[in-house]
């Protein structure tokens, strides 16, 4: 199962990333718990199930280790999950020089890296030549 699922992690980071999900989190301060409600609220989001997907990445993340969850029950009784920047984070949000390894990761997982990998490359003459042609 987790060969067959090994580009999940990567993918919803890179979502996450592209997002500025982590960054957010980050300036909510240091150990601050946020809900996906909240983070949904500081995007220009117009889907009405915004909250509920990014509560779904990241509750994928939190089976990584990549965030921490902890609940909160609201005054109507309902559960909600909160969510913080686990230890990884640091290399995924903006440090004192404003940099960090997040661009890098949605480098890599580019549509134009990845699908220098796909057999479609190998069978249709896909060569690490296209890739040079977008850089040189």
């Amino acid at each position: 199962m987790q060969l067959a699922s090994a580009s999940v992690l990567p993918m919803v980071l890179k979502a996450a990333v592209e997002l500025d999900l982590l960054e957010l989190m980050a300036q909510a301060g240091s150990g601050a718990a946020v809900s996906p409600s909240e983070l949904a609220a500081q995007l220009p989001a117009t889907n009405p199930d915004a909250a509920v997907m990014l509560d779904r990445i990241l509750r994928l993340l939190c089976t990584y280790s990549v965030l921490n969850c902890s609940l909160r029950t609201l005054a109507d009784g309902r559960v909600e999950r909160l969510y913080s920047l686990a230890p990884v984070c640091k290399y995924l949000t903006k440090n004192s020089d404003g940099v960090s390894m997040a661009p890098l990761l949605v480098m890599n997982h580019d549509k134009v890296f990845m699908e220098s990998c796909w057999s479609s490359g190998i069978l249709d003459d896909f060569s690490v030549q296209s890739i040079n042609n977008l850089f040189f």
